[in-house]
């Protein structure tokens, strides 16, 4: 049995190798037969069609591997060149000077859970600077800083300080101030946690609510604080209101606490946002923090049509290029509320600050806390319950201390009252030591090789002859504040003895030993504007000079001359240069992107150079163009051997909506960036220009 089941398993074996063997050879014979056709067949061209399909595949693949060549190229030069534009390009000098403090901050601990729910994780501080504040209780007028993303309570300590030192020194000065309400400010501040509020709809809202529990609790420590601390003998109302200071998302928390159920109404009557994005959340990772942004900006747009926001003020301040953080455009809040109500402003275009600030600077830069301070002291009056000064006079304020008054506002021209005998006064024409009388423009210069008496003045009279009037005609005088100086040049001095006059030829009075007189009348000053000698890289830590500038309107043509007087001391320095011109009007210009693409444009003043010119640009106004603008002065020959430049031309950028303003001295490359317009935001009725005036 066993070898018989041998032999058949050796037989099964065989017939299966015998199978495969035969499959094998018909395998390889079928092989062979294919090689041997295509052998036969490869001199054969191919049919035209498959030709076709193998060059449109080769094309395919050669574009596509070209196309992601170009666009790995193209992706470069665009990395480097918004690395180079953000580095290099729009960029001013950071040039602020360093603010000092001595701060305190003194936790409300009485501000618990029975005044707010959020007590678990944000608290309340009251500040008191060092060696000013005396007392651990508030009783003078209440301001609530609120600080933004991830800020600290702390960030008060800049404005607060010089808001005391303004305060100090404005009573040393003037004591009778203090019954007139000027009795300073206390400063209170809340933690937040550093919440990254730009990033959380929801922590808007809860901040919010807090800030509104904050303020309840403010106005309750008053009663009491009030009546022990009697600074006046005046009464001082008990406030009903407080000021709010918000930087960056702080100003938006401050607008938001307007909407919601626990605010009272009169409780904020004045907001000031710092680098504020007003119009759009600067990073929209999260869609509450967008539907926050539109309860918030539809409620304050109805709020200032229906009244209910009639008394609010809100007041913008932005940094310029130099805020990477935020985008400066959406500072502007002239589509939230009316003129009225409210202003924007770019740091760069503010008297005595004159600088583009970073995002954190904007608090702690000696410059701006001196001006932000100096406009917190002119609008407090403690006798009202609000705690402030009247809404129009407060704007007016503001506007004044912010604003450059050269933005198309000369004086209302007065060259038209009578000449009474109440403000007349005669003047020699016969002493040349005294009065000059020039044919075409003033130009004079003080130096120490003066001799006249302490009490001399000089009177320049302009002659007023025109056939046809002179309306339409403006006086421009520049000058230089050192000239006016009674002590050693302060840089911040504003108060100077510019007089202005209109003068006739006198025939029917008679003054002894007189050739010829003539009488005037003095006229009002208009506002002065104030022109910064400042460059890149000066010391921050010194004053700013500058020059000052006005306009003046001619309204009749009663009048022979136009006087100007001007000390003629020993030992002052400085000039005075005057013209009487047509009013100055601006060489317009409209250009496209892409004509400036082809070639660079040359624009030629349509008047001739006075002591000011404007160019209008009416350009597309995109906050990622800059237009690099080269400025070519050429000087009459016959007067650049005689005259010596007393200082470089300043230039000033400026939009139709006095948001932005900049100001250039002695350069002649200027890259105008634009701010206010930026993508994404509402446009406004506002003409949408760009002008560069020439000073």
């Amino acid at each position: 049995m066993p070898a018989t089941h041998s032999n058949a398993a050796s037989g099964n074996s065989s017939s299966t190798s015998s199978v495969y063997s035969t499959r094998l050879t018909a395998r390889l014979a079928a092989t062979a037969q294919q090689n041997a056709a295509d052998t036969s067949h490869g001199s054969e061209p191919l049919p035209a069609n498959a030709k076709q399909t193998m060059c449109s595949k080769i094309h395919r693949h050669i574009r596509s591997r070209i196309g992601t060549l170009c666009l790995l190229l193209a992706t470069v030069v665009v990395g480097l060149t918004t690395a180079h534009s953000y580095f290099h390009g729009q960029s001013d000098t950071p040039n602020c000077g360093m603010s000092y403090s001595r701060p305190r901050y003194i936790e409300q601990t009485e501000f618990g859970r029975s005044w707010t729910r959020y007590s678990a994780k944000y608290k309340l501080y009251l500040y008191r600077e060092g060696g000013f504040d005396v007392h651990d209780q508030p009783f003078r007028i209440p301001v609530l800083f609120v600080p933004g993303n991830a800020g600290s309570h702390k960030q008060v300590r800049s404005i607060a300080a010089a808001s005391s030192s303004a305060f100090v020194k404005m009573v040393g000065e003037s004591p009778h101030l203090v019954d007139e309400g000027c009795v300073g400010y206390d400063f209170f501040t809340v933690g937040l946690n550093e919440e990254l509020t730009a990033l959380h709809g929801y922590s808007i809202l809860e901040q919010a609510d807090f800030v509104n529990d904050a303020i309840r609790y403010i106005l309750s420590l008053y009663p009491k604080t009030r009546a022990k601390h009697q600074l006046s003998q005046t009464k001082m109302a008990l406030p009903t209101s407080v000021v709010v200071v918000g930087h960056s998302m702080g100003g938006v928390v401050a607008r938001t606490a307007f909407t919601l159920p626990n605010h009272i109404v009169g409780s904020i009557h004045a907001i000031f946002t710092l680098s504020t994005p007003h119009n759009n959340p600067t990073a929209s990772l999260e869609r509450h923090v967008e539907d926050v942004y539109n309860t918030i900006n539809q409620f304050w747009r109805r709020g200032f049509r229906n009244g209910t926001l009639d008394d609010v003020s809100l007041v913008s301040i932005a940094g310029g290029n130099l805020d990477s953080m935020i985008n400066s455009d959406y500072a502007f809040v002239g589509d939230l509320a009316p003129s009225r109500n409210a202003l924007s402003v770019l740091s760069s275009g503010i008297n005595d600050v004159w600088l583009s600030l970073d995002h954190q600077s904007i608090l702690w830069c000696a410059q701006m806390a001196h001006k932000f301070s100096a406009m917190m002291v002119r609008i407090m009056d403690a006798r009202q319950p609000t705690q402030l000064v009247p809404l129009d006079e407060r704007m007016a304020v503001m506007r004044e201390l912010l604003y450059p008054s050269i933005d198309g506002e000369v004086s209302e021209g007065v060259m038209d009252k009578p000449m009474g005998s109440e403000s007349y006064r005669y003047v020699r024409l016969a002493d040349n030591d005294e009065v000059k009388l020039h044919p075409v423009d003033v130009r004079a210069l003080a130096d120490n090789s003066q001799t006249r008496s302490r009490k001399a003045r000089a009177l320049h009279l302009l002659p007023l002859h025109k056939e046809g009037g002179y309306n339409g005609q403006v006086v421009q005088v520049l000058y230089d504040p050192q000239l006016f100086a009674d002590q050693p040049f302060d840089a911040s001095q504003t108060n100077v003895q510019l007089a202005l006059l209109s003068c006739n030829r006198n025939s029917t009075h008679n003054i002894a030993d007189a050739d010829v007189n003539v009488l005037c009348t003095t006229l009002s000053i208009p506002k002065v504007t104030k022109l910064p000698l400042k460059r890149d890289g000066d010391d921050p830590n010194l004053p700013v000079h500058s020059l000052h500038y006005i306009e003046y309107p001619l309204s009749l043509d009663q009048y022979e001359y136009v006087g100007i007087e001007v000390p003629a001391k020993p030992g002052i320095q400085g000039f005075l240069q005057a013209s009487l011109t047509d009013q100055p009007q601006a060489t317009e210009k409209t250009i496209g992107n892409t004509q400036l693409l082809v070639q660079p444009l040359t624009i030629v003043p349509d008047q001739k150079l006075g002591v000011r010119s404007r160019i209008k640009l009416n350009v597309p106004e995109d906050p990622f163009i800059v237009y690099r603008t080269k400025l070519v002065l050429r000087r009459n020959p016959a007067t650049a051997l005689s005259q010596e430049a007393k200082f470089g031309p300043v230039v000033r950028q400026s939009d139709g909506r006095r948001f932005e303003s900049k100001f250039w001295y002695d350069q002649r490359t200027l890259d105008l960036a634009i701010h206010g317009r930026g993508a994404y935001l509402p446009t406004d009725s506002e003409p949408s220009n760009k002008t560069v005036s020439s000073d």
